[in-house]
């Protein structure tokens, strides 16, 4: 399944990377999980190419305490985002998730435990481009699917700003 996923993912590159000139943006990425109170949101970078009108990857790398993430983005945007800068998006990818953590018991405490998933996000949202600044803020909804355990974590709500170098 990844090997097709990755194998999809570079097709779309090769065929589509002239489309137009190149953008590249980089920014603070975010997301919080709006069901569980305990999920305490997870912070950090990413950035973003777009490749044609209506087609951009991006990378992120985020994380909390005991927690880190990697991953990478497949984003199309139903909107020509030369002619608006307001923009609907969707888009899909994968990431690999990395844990850290200490069982406890009454008695002690266990050495270090380490674990590492490979997660399948979905997402639909909305941006808008400030051009005056070279700023876009964006937030929507992201799923993700757990391949290991074989099950949906819904309700993540994902936001962010990026800075384009154009």
């Amino acid at each position: 399944m990844k090997n097709i996923f990755l194998l999809v993912f570079l097709s779309i590159i090769v065929f589509q990377g002239k489309a137009q000139d190149h953008a590249w943006a980089f920014g603070f990425y975010g997301d919080v999980q709006l069901e569980s109170p305990s999920y305490q949101g997870a912070f950090g970078i990413q950035g973003k190419y777009d490749f044609a009108k209506h087609s951009a990857v991006q990378a992120q790398v985020y994380g909390r305490s005991g927690y880190v993430a990697v991953g990478g983005d497949y984003i199309l945007s139903l909107l020509d985002r030369t002619k608006s800068n307001f923009n609907v998006f969707l888009g899909g990818g994968i990431s690999q998730d990395f844990y850290r953590y200490q069982d406890l018991s009454e008695e002690q405490a266990w050495p270090e435990k380490r674990e590492n998933f490979t997660i399948l996000n979905g997402q639909a949202g909305v941006s808008y481009y400030f051009p005056a600044v070279n700023l876009s803020l964006y937030t929507g909804y992201k799923l993700k699917f757990h391949f290991e355990w074989e099950e949906i974590q819904p309700n993540f709500l994902m936001f962010g700003v990026r800075y384009h170098l154009w």
